[in-house]
């Protein structure tokens, strides 16, 4: 799987690795680590040109400046596999760029999950997933529920990443907001 994402600024790429660590010591949930960067996503599809994209992140870090976004609570996308996440709150400009993003990459990318497009996207940063099941949700909730996850924070950068299921990931690409 390939997926245009940003980074987390610190302190919060700090604070999502500790919470990583914290749920695989105390529940033995490391699928998450898939991904091994805390982040956010924009787009994901099993693959893209890569003799495109450097060219389409520049373009669009060339016209896009660094901006605030904020975080709140927890979420939980539910089913067999289920998800917990920190959502972001997606504003107007938030939902704007994600649709440029999402359009500009649409020629470069094979099969894009619908999952990302800009009428189902929801901004998350995942917490737990692959390994986290329906019967441990509710110990893993109730040990983050009492906690604060109102953060702000300001978006810098577009990364392009290759991820397997064995954790194996190549050298992401990563530009940085300058527009």
């Amino acid at each position: 799987m390939q997926g245009i994402a940003s980074l987390l600024p610190q302190p919060y790429y700090g604070q999502v690795e500790a919470l990583w660590a914290e749920l695989e010591t105390n529940f033995g949930l490391k699928g998450v680590c898939v991904t091994p960067y805390p982040h956010f996503t924009w787009q994901i599809a099993p693959a893209y040109d890569l003799k495109q994209i450097r060219s389409l992140l520049e373009d669009i870090a060339n016209r896009t400046a660094p901006f605030e976004i904020s975080t709140t609570g927890l979420g939980l996308f539910s089913g067999k596999a289920p998800v917990l996440y920190i959502p972001l709150v997606k504003t107007p400009a938030l939902a704007q760029l994600h649709r440029q993003i999402w359009e500009a990459l649409l020629p470069a990318s094979q099969e894009p999950s619908p999952y990302y497009s800009p009428e189902q996207w929801v901004p998350h940063i995942t917490l737990a997933c692959i390994d986290l099941t329906p019967e441990s949700t509710g110990a893993v909730v109730s040990r983050l529920a009492a906690r604060s996850f109102d953060w702000q924070m300001r978006v810098d950068n577009l990364f392009f990443v290759t991820v397997s299921t064995e954790g194996e990931s190549s050298q992401p690409i990563k530009v940085t907001l300058r527009g």
